[in-house]
Order: C-alpha cells, then structure tokens, then sequence
C-alpha cells in the first residue's frame, strides 16, 4: 500500500510540474494587482484547472471504482458546478474586467452543498454523545450541513493571503481525517458496521489524496510557482467539510485542529456586518495573516504561527483519543482565547488592520 500511494505522489508531483512549464509557455499568466506589496513577475494562474484535471486522472488510473459510488459522485458534482462558475470568474479576472459579483459566488456554493446532500443520500441519522442517543432531523441537518460546508469554503479561500497558506493548512486538515480514522475511529469505535466500515476506509483513502494533492500545491503556490486561486482554495475547504461528516468521521477533532482558520472567519464576518456595516463577502485586510503582516511580521512568520497552531491542536485532539468532553473543553478554551484576544487588541489596543497596498 505505501508503494502504490508514493506512485500516486509522483504522479501529483509530475503532473502540476509539467502542467507549470505548459502554462508558462502559453502565457497563462497572472496580473499581479496594486495589493502585492512585495514586487513578483507573473507566474501560470488558473492551476484550480490544473489540481481539477489531476484529481481526475489519478482517480481514473488508481480508483476507478471511485466513479461508481454515490458519495463520490456527489462531491464531484459539486467540484464540477463551482468549476464553471470559477472559469467565468476567471476568464473575466484575466481580460482585465470586472469580477462575477459576490452573491453568484455564494449562490453556487449554496447549490454545490445542495447537490452534495445527494437526494437525503448523506443525511446522519442520529449521534451518540456518551449515553445519550440524539436523533438529527432531516431538515436539521440540511441547514447544519449548508452551514458548515459555506463555513468551511469561505474560511480557508479568505485565507489565502499569504501565498501557500491555504494549501498548507488545507494539507493539516486532510492529514488530521487521516490520522483521527487510523488512530481513534477504527481502534477505539468497535460496533462500526461492515458499510459503515467501508465509507470509512474510503473517506481515508480519498482524504489522503486531498493531502497529497494540498501539500503538493503548498509548495507550488510558497513562492509561488503557480497560483491556484479561488476554486483549488474553496475545493479543499468543501472537502474538508464534506469528508468529515461523511461516514461519521468525529466534527469536533477537525474543527479544532482548524480553530485559527475558522474562527478568524467568524471574527470578520461579525466585525464586517455589524462593525463595519458592509457585505461580509467584500474582502479587506482585517484578517489575522493581514493584521499580523501590519505589525511587521514576515510572511514566513505568518506560515510558520498558523500552521504551528494547526499542528499543535491537531496533535492536542488526536491525544484525547475518544474523550468528547475533553475535546469540548479545549474547543471552548480556544474560542474564548481567540476572540478575548482579538477584541483586546483590535478594539483596545487598535492594532492596524493590514497591510497598506499603497506603501511599498
């Protein structure tokens, strides 16, 4: 098994860098606008077409029995619909016109996650918290899952502001759904069912994959070498979101493992509407790497904290093996941190914004 996923990496590794070479050759080349302060020539955009096409192959050449199964093919339809409206996106972005507005974004992610429901297909039936057996209502979990999934993409694509920073955390995600099925859900769960069994040992092949495939672009996009832009960033977050409800991987674990990213989420999303009284799908610069960048910090400095803090919680949760409270206690403690934190220095102490795209 090791061999034939060390194929599948040097399969990734070939593929994006002979697509790199072709799209360098052909002129497919970013612009890079009035908000990259550090001076960069162009570098192949549009590689989300790229990661697309080598997610495709791969699956064709070492899953082919992937593209037979239901929860395969949901997630794929809907990697499928955001692709068109992205390409839309980015044609206009590259014939220096006008980005598609915000709402039609947001309204295919809204249709992706309808579609990755799957006909009730991937609804949970109920959860057991220690004794208590809760039964989750169709409809609940409808609205849980939208939720989650707009979460979930939107938080690691407002997170890209530092070149190869929503990949690598993205890769932290993957790898933590790996190691939280091999370590606590297999060992620790033993009533699992023979299909439940199944979902699961595919949930951890394919987000094996989804790891190779981010840390593979985290270095490509480190420089970067290539860009992936909104459809690669927005891909790994629905999966991630996807992934971990599918076959009951445990919610919390990855959550937290993602605390930063998430929570930053939350953060502006709350600061731009009732703080700032504007669309919070408006981008600015209030988020963390940018308020951290304001204050003189590195870009290597802001890679190295959100992804320390990513690892260590991860590596915090997989230690707890399958004590919830203990994981909801940590959950808790990180989220009054964060935002106690953030309020302090941001409302108290005025700590800058972000970068000023005007001073270089």
């Amino acid at each position: 098994m090791v061999m034939a996923w060390l194929w599948i990496g040097i399969v990734i590794v070939l593929l994006a860098w002979l697509w790199l070479r072709w799209f360098s050759r052909l002129g497919i080349l970013d612009k890079p606008g009035a908000d990259i302060v550090t001076k960069r020539n162009p570098v192949p955009t549009m590689q989300w077409l790229v990661l697309y096409a080598i997610f495709v192959i791969v699956v064709s050449l070492f899953f082919p029995q992937w593209w037979m199964m239901d929860l395969f093919q949901w997630l794929f339809a809907w990697v499928t619909v955001l692709l068109v409206v992205t390409a839309i996106d980015e044609y206009l972005y590259i014939r220096g016109k006008r980005d598609l507005p915000a709402w039609i974004r947001l309204l295919a992610q809204l249709l992706a996650a309808v579609l990755a429901i799957g006909l009730w297909g991937l609804a949970m039936d109920e959860r057991v918290f220690q004794w208590v057996v809760i039964t989750i209502p169709f409809v609940v979990f409808v609205w849980f899952f939208l939720v989650r999934s707009l979460l979930c993409i939107n938080a690691i694509n407002w997170f890209d502001g530092v070149y190869g920073q929503a990949s690598g955390v993205s890769s932290i995600g993957f790898l933590t759904i790996v190691l939280l099925i091999s370590l606590v859900v297999l060992p620790h769960y033993t009533a699992i069912s023979a299909d439940n069994a199944l979902v699961l040992q595919w949930v951890w092949e394919i987000a094996l994959l989804f790891f190779l495939l981010s840390l593979v672009y985290t270095v490509i996009e480190y420089k970067p070498y290539g860009l992936v832009r909104d459809l690669g960033t927005m891909v790994f977050g629905f999966a991630l979101a996807y992934l971990s409800i599918v076959g009951g991987a445990k919610i919390g674990t990855l959550v937290v493992a993602l605390s930063l990213v998430i929570f930053d989420a939350i953060w502006v999303g709350v600061h731009r509407i009732f703080f700032l009284r504007k669309n919070p799908l408006k981008g600015d610069y209030t988020h963390l790497h940018y308020r951290l960048l304001g204050l003189g910090w590195s870009k290597w400095e802001v890679r190295f904290f959100v992804r320390g803090w990513s690892l260590v919680m991860m590596i915090l949760m997989l230690l707890q093996w399958a004590d919830r409270w203990s994981k909801i206690v940590i959950f808790v403690v990180m989220a009054l941190v964060f935002f106690w934190v953030n309020g302090y220095l941001f409302w108290v102490k005025k700590l800058p914004c972000g970068i000023d795209p005007t001073k270089k």
